[in-house]
């Protein structure tokens, strides 16, 4: 693995990602037969203001606010003309503020071949420059002064090297999600050097393997679902479709970051915000109440 030295920058130091690339192919079998009528990334949740938006119209927002003025959306063939009439009406009907400032674009996931082939297929959008990857399943939401795709953002500028935002995650938990071994930056606090990146890890493998110093016991550091990526995962993506590099019958985008990690400094910044599921029914309804209008407010 390559050791990272803070004081020493990585090429694309200064430079701020405003592509990103946000996967919509997945068939959304947990949601049937709802999603069978409408893709999931359509489906509503009511936001904090009490205005009823997809979880799509969620993620713009989120990405519009964090400086990203280009997105690609990946679906599935012809699936892209729900997503256009929807921009089209939103447009027509004046209620596009929150995502007005971001121009979309699509891309074709033409086989079913898993998260990371999803993400290879948005590879002409970057031209080569780095770019945010985004689950379409998920939102965010923080009290910070940035939102957390910015958060991330802000540690890919400062250091010019890959970057994952992570999550202090309890051991019960780590099973859902890829988890990383590293150590803190001395000069960057949350900030921490990526050694190595295990998908969904037992518990026995993230002990053995996956323990941070300075972290509280029985915690680890998740994907918070939200990436900024050179254009070195590009191409061992494209050597992962070319060889048919799969696991579990899938091209894997967490594989593949642990290649980049073996090539390349890679980091990961602990983002100040929480993560929400979408991607089933109990997932979904957990996070309508969580982002559900506060009297307060």
């Amino acid at each position: 693995m390559i050791a990272i030295d803070s004081s020493s920058p990585g090429r694309w130091r200064g430079y701020r990602p405003r592509r990103a690339i946000v996967p919509l192919a997945g068939r959304a079998s947990r949601l049937w037969p709802a999603s069978l009528a409408i893709p999931k990334a359509l489906f509503p949740l009511i936001d904090q203001d009490g205005v009823a938006r997809p979880v799509i119209g969620l993620i713009l927002a989120e990405l519009q606010r964090a400086g990203i003025t280009e997105v690609c959306l990946v679906t599935g063939p012809g699936d892209d003309q729900v997503y256009r009439r929807y921009f089209d009406a939103l447009a027509r009907t004046g209620f596009d503020a929150d995502i007005r400032e971001v121009r979309v674009g699509f891309a074709t996931q033409r086989e079913p071949l898993g998260f990371g082939h999803a993400v290879w297929c948005g590879r002409d959008f970057t031209v080569d420059e780095p770019v945010l990857v985004v689950l379409g399943d998920h939102v965010y939401a923080t009290d910070a002064p940035v939102t957390c795709a910015g958060q991330v953002l802000d540690t890919f500028a400062r250091h010019g090297m890959a970057t994952s935002g992570v999550a202090v995650t309890p051991e019960a938990d780590i099973g859902g999600f890829g988890t990383v071994a590293a150590v803190e930056l001395e000069d960057d606090h949350g900030t921490y050097a990526v050694s190595e990146i295990v998908e969904k890890p037992d518990v026995e493998t993230a002990r053995l393997r996956l323990r941070v110093s300075g972290l509280p016991a029985g915690t680890y550091l998740s994907w918070f679902g939200i990436h900024a990526m050179t254009p070195r995962l590009f191409e061992i993506l494209e050597d992962d479709y070319r060889l048919g590099r799969k696991e579990r019958g899938e091209i894997q985008l967490t594989s593949a970051q642990g290649r980049l990690c073996a090539d390349e400094p890679y980091l990961a910044t602990v983002v100040s915000g929480t993560r929400h599921d979408t991607g089933d029914p109990v997932a979904w309804l957990a996070t309508q109440d969580a982002l559900r209008p506060r009297p307060d407010r």
